[in-house]
């Protein structure tokens, strides 16, 4: 994965201006301005990076996909990103059962070399009882 790129302090104004429509906000909608002597401002990515295609994540480092977020805002879009991120590597296959058993090497579920013998049925416990209770009856009678 590529590093994180830094903003340099014209990236920063132009990000601020976009932002501003009077008091500067913070970027998740909160409609909190921006207070910079109080509180902690992080530069978040609005589109997380590891969301990006391999080998793709500088790409999320466009101006237009970043914000500046007040550091509780930032705290609360992070951990909603992070469960998506990992629901999106599960499904992929990079976390989970699947990538569990495709690095111990075994991908499926083994099989019975020659088959089931034609003809021969697969025997429950409902019909094993059943042919224990005809066995018994024949030999009381």
């Amino acid at each position: 994965m590529t590093e994180r790129t830094r903003l340099t302090r014209t990236q920063t104004v132009l990000i601020l201006q976009r932002q501003a429509t009077g008091p500067i906000l913070c970027g998740c909608g909160c409609g909190v301005e921006l207070d910079p002597l109080n509180e902690r401002i992080v530069d978040e990515h609005v589109i997380p990076r590891k969301q990006a295609a391999a080998g793709h994540e500088g790409e999320r480092d466009v101006l237009e996909n970043r914000r500046f977020y007040r550091w509780p805002c930032a705290m609360e879009k992070t951990r909603a990103d992070l469960a998506v991120i990992a629901k999106a590597k599960a499904q992929g296959g990079e976390t989970g059962q699947y990538a569990r058993r495709m690095k111990r090497g075994a991908g499926t579920i083994p099989t019975r070399a020659g088959g089931w013998p034609k003809g021969r049925k697969i025997e429950t416990k409902k019909s094993m009882r059943n042919r224990q209770a005809a066995s018994s009856s024949n030999r009381e009678g």
